[in-house]
């Protein structure tokens, strides 16, 4: 499914997602185009910044992805100094066109530590500079990484189902039941990582519908639920670090 440029708002920051990896590096280099193009936004494909883009040698679209190790294996994820690298170069004016655009592939791989580290210069970028970030879901990025960006569904977007154990859990967390949790993570004791990691996915769509207000849980307020967002992050960073599934569900017990 095609994405129309001209319904895409303006902004410093974008998520493209999409399960579908080409699907969505596409999307990212199309609106990465829209912002080199000396045509004003045309995608005229013959100006030199449109040429440029295309073949990969404009020197303002720079593109971040993860690295190959000495034996030329790519890398798990994407590292904080390579994240690091992009902030500082982020504050060098572009060379040749009126914008700097940076394309982070992969970006549902960036740690919670590298994540921060972009929240950095999300928060207050230069003028100048064009974040777009590549990831199977929104919903694999930090909340407040969310926030600052528009999110561009290229198609085939990695389905969230309806999870019966979130529900759950979100009516207890939401009217404060400490009991009830307790009693719920006695019976996600089972759960083993790949079963927590859609756990948690239904969690954080399901969060995130209420901070859109697509969706309302009795009692749960709008800091109540970024705040349940930030535990099921902390959550999935531990299932990366290969934590057992019971500690991570021990950080959704931290209720007020």
């Amino acid at each position: 499914m095609g994405v129309d440029l001209k319904t895409i708002p303006a902004s410093h920051a974008y998520i493209v997602a999409s399960e579908d990896e080409i699907l969505r590096n596409e999307t990212a280099l199309l609106l990465a185009r829209s912002f080199l193009c000396e045509k004003g936004r045309a995608l005229c494909g013959i100006c030199p910044g449109c040429r440029r883009a295309l073949a990969g040698t404009h020197p303002d679209l720079v593109t971040i992805e993860r690295k190959t190790d000495d034996k030329g294996k790519v890398k798990r994820d994407i590292s904080i100094e390579q994240i690091r690298q992009m902030v500082t170069d982020a504050w060098a004016r572009p060379q040749e066109a009126d914008r700097k655009v940076y394309i982070v592939k992969d970006a549902q791989l960036l740690n919670t530590a590298a994540q921060n580290a972009a929240l950095k210069i999300l928060e207050e970028p230069p003028a100048f500079d064009v974040f777009i970030l590549c990831a199977e879901s929104a919903e694999a990025l930090l909340a407040t990484i969310r926030s600052r960006c528009v999110v561009v569904r290229a198609g085939g977007e990695r389905a969230v189902l309806q999870d019966e154990a979130a529900e759950e859990y979100l009516k207890l967390a939401a009217v404060g039941d400490r009991a009830g949790i307790c009693l719920f993570m006695g019976k996600c004791e089972g759960f083993d990582s790949e079963r927590l990691g859609t756990f948690l996915e239904s969690l954080r769509a399901a969060l995130s519908d209420v901070l859109c207000g697509r969706k309302k849980i009795p009692g749960l307020s709008g800091s109540e639920a970024v705040r349940l967002l930030a535990l099921c992050d902390r959550a999935g960073e531990y299932l990366r670090l290969n934590v057992g599934p019971k500690h991570a569900l021990g950080m959704l017990c931290a209720l007020k």
